[in-house]
């Protein structure tokens, strides 16, 4: 059976003794907790770097689990990389959870400027219980979007992007939505980052 060879394995050896691991922080609107560690042999290769974990992991709300957070490094001071917030999601087997059959899903993608000027999109989703009709869809749209576009005019990028991922923007629509069908969900779904105000 072939060895391979010991001087590639050497060399290979000899990259992981120089990498430095580094820890990676989430930013202070998350608690500026530990979020994870990443290897490197040199700091800027850590820049740019994006870390997923869970808002169960953040909080230890073990409800949250299904909400997936994204966080990419941008600056590194000796072992320690500085995150900013690149978006969120939820697990996928989450939202199969919900949608079963005889249900009606409301979608809804938005791309919205928080009142301090981050260029955000974002997609709340709605269940209802059975189907519905086309107006009542409708309708809960609506609902979706004012409630996104209004927060977005009234709080700031922090404040939006915790509302959004606790539970409390969703909450706000399933009260409006219930006025039309009874709902068995409301949630915003997915947050991307597309810009940052220009210093």
């Amino acid at each position: 059976m072939a060895k391979g060879n010991p001087r590639k394995r050497a060399v290979t050896k000899d990259k992981w003794k120089m990498k430095e691991w580094y820890v990676v922080y989430a930013p202070d609107f998350f608690g500026s907790k530990e979020i994870g560690l990443t290897p490197a042999d040199e700091p800027e290769k850590v820049i740019g770097r994006v870390i997923e974990t869970t808002l169960r992991d953040l909080t230890g709300d073990f409800t949250k689990g299904q909400v997936k957070l994204y966080f990419q490094v941008h600056d590194v001071k000796g072992g320690n990389a500085y995150t900013k917030f690149k978006g969120h999601t939820l697990a996928r087997s989450y939202i199969r959870s919900l949608v079963r059959r005889r249900t009606t899903r409301i979608d809804g993608i938005f791309n919205v400027t928080t009142k301090d000027g981050y260029r955000l999109r974002v997609m709340g989703m709605v269940i209802a219980y059975r189907r519905i009709q086309t107006s009542q869809e409708k309708a809960i749209r609506k609902i979706i979007q004012d409630i996104i576009y209004r927060k977005a005019e009234e709080l700031n990028y922090r404040d939006f992007v915790l509302e959004a991922v606790s539970g409390k923007m969703a909450a706000e629509i399933a009260k409006e939505a219930r006025k039309i069908y009874p709902i068995k969900r409301a949630e915003i779904r997915k947050i991307k980052v597309l810009a940052e105000p220009e210093m």
